[in-house]
């Protein structure tokens, strides 16, 4: 019964680990996204300015 409690502490322990370093991969792949699209926004801004 121990061993199975221990277990299962370890189970959700680790899945816990697993979902936070999806989330955080995912966060950073949105971030890195956005920063493409504001660079995108200036270089089309500057583009127009120089018209």
């Amino acid at each position: 019964m121990k061993t199975l409690c221990l277990l299962l502490l370890m189970v959700v322990l680790s899945v816990a680990l697993l979902v936070t370093f999806f989330v955080n991969r995912e966060q950073r792949s949105m971030n890195r996204l956005g920063n493409t699209f504001i660079d995108l926004i200036r270089k089309f801004d500057s583009w127009q300015m120089m018209r």
